[in-house]
Formats: C-alpha cells, sequence, structure tokens
C-alpha cells in the first residue's frame, strides 16, 4: 500500500530534492569554468584573427575548438557524476536543457555554416551569436527557477543583454555621408568573452571556493 503524503512532508520531499539539485550543480563548477575559459579563449582569439587575417572568413574556423572541448566537457563532467550523491528529477531536468541547449548550439552553427557556404554568402553568420548567448540565456534561466538561485537570474538577463548589445544598431557617418554599422562580428567575439567570464568563469570560481570552505 502506497504512503500518502501530507501537504507538509510533500513540501519538505520538494524542498530536499531542490536542495540536492542546487549541491549537485554546484559539483559540476568545473564543467561550467571550463566551457566559460574555453568559449572567451575562442572568441577571443576569433577577434584577433579578424584584424590579422587577409580573410576574415578563415577567422572563424577557430570555433572548430568546441568539437574536442565536448569530448573533454563530458569527461570532466563524468568524473563529477562519480562522486555526487543519488541524482533527483530535478538534476535530470537541468541536465536534459544544458544538454539540448549544447546540441542546440552545434545544429544551428551547422545550419548557418552550410548556408553560407552554399549561398557564399556570410552575412548570415551574424546572428551565431546573439542567438548562442539567447539560448544560454534560457538555460540559465531554466536552472536559476530549478534550484532557486536568484542571482543566477541575473546571469540570464545579463546574457540576453549581451545577445541584444550583439545587433544594437549602433552607426557613425563616413566622409561621403552614408552610414556603416560600428557594431560588427568583431565586437560580436569581446561581447561573447565578457558575458562567459562574468557569467561563466568567475561565478564558478567563487562557487569552488565556497564548496572548499564548508569541506574544510
Amino acid at each position: 500500500m502506497e504512503k500518502k503524503f501530507t501537504e507538509q512532508e510533500s513540501m519538505e520531499v520538494v524542498m530536499e530534492m531542490i536542495s540536492r539539485a542546487r549541491n549537485n550543480f554546484s559539483r559540476n563548477m568545473n564543467t561550467v569554468i571550463f566551457w566559460g575559459y574555453l568559449v572567451a579563449a575562442a572568441a577571443t582569439a576569433n577577434f584577433v584573427l579578424l584584424h590579422t587575417l587577409s580573410n576574415r572568413v578563415e577567422a572563424y574556423r577557430v570555433w572548430w575548438v568546441m568539437i574536442p572541448g565536448a569530448v573533454v566537457s563530458y569527461f570532466i563532467r563524468r568524473h563529477a557524476d562519480r562522486t555526487a550523491p543519488v541524482k533527483t528529477h530535478i538534476d535530470r531536468i537541468i541536465h536534459a536543457t544544458w544538454l539540448g541547449n549544447g546540441i542546440s548550439v552545434f545544429v544551428f552553427w551547422g545550419l548557418i555554416q552550410t548556408f553560407c557556404s552554399l549561398t557564399h554568402n556570410w552575412s548570415a553568420a551574424f546572428l551565431i551569436t546573439p542567438v548562442v548567448l539567447t539560448m544560454l540565456g534560457l538555460s540559465e534561466y531554466v536552472t536559476a527557477r530549478a534550484c532557486r538561485v536568484k542571482w543566477m537570474k541575473w546571469i540570464a538577463v545579463m546574457l540576453w543583454a549581451g545577445a541584444i548589445l550583439c545587433l544594437a544598431p549602433f552607426q557613425w557617418g563616413n566622409t561621403d555621408g552614408h552610414y556603416v554599422e560600428a557594431l560588427h562580428q568583431g565586437t560580436q567575439q569581446l561581447i561573447m568573452a565578457v558575458c562567459m567570464i562574468a557569467g561563466f568563469v568567475a561565478p564558478g570560481h567563487v562557487i569552488n571556493r565556497q564548496q572548499k570552505k564548508n569541506h574544510v
């Protein structure tokens, strides 16, 4: 015969699940930090290459590093999962959210690359960075709500703001009186790098330090 929980007991079970999910997510901070550094480094390298290579399109090939990065990330997370306690349903939702985000980013990136190659028009690549930041913001927001961590919501807002800034219609006039876009793709890479350091790397290190203090 199944045990019937009272409202108070059900609430305690839910809060326990949320607490475990929050702790388990904190254990995976090395994965978050890894992706933060990797994406920030790739974005910075992309910016530098855009201003040094004669063929600007070649500068974007640096993002192929994400593929081996995904393999490394898998082993980092696998190691963290071995030390984690029993996973809850909330843990699975968070994991599915970020896994789905990663797959969506790769699919979207592949679609844009294919479209640009077939049409020989690379203007659509302008959408990659803002769309990726938007998807990251969504995943961050879902995680914040699932774990009930208020400060993570502000990271989501920052990522969404970065996405909007990538498409901000800032313009200036040239000597002919025409207007050209001032916020070009190179600037998008700097925005991406700043968002990853501020939204992933910095919070990840702070949480890791807190975890170490709690275990001393």
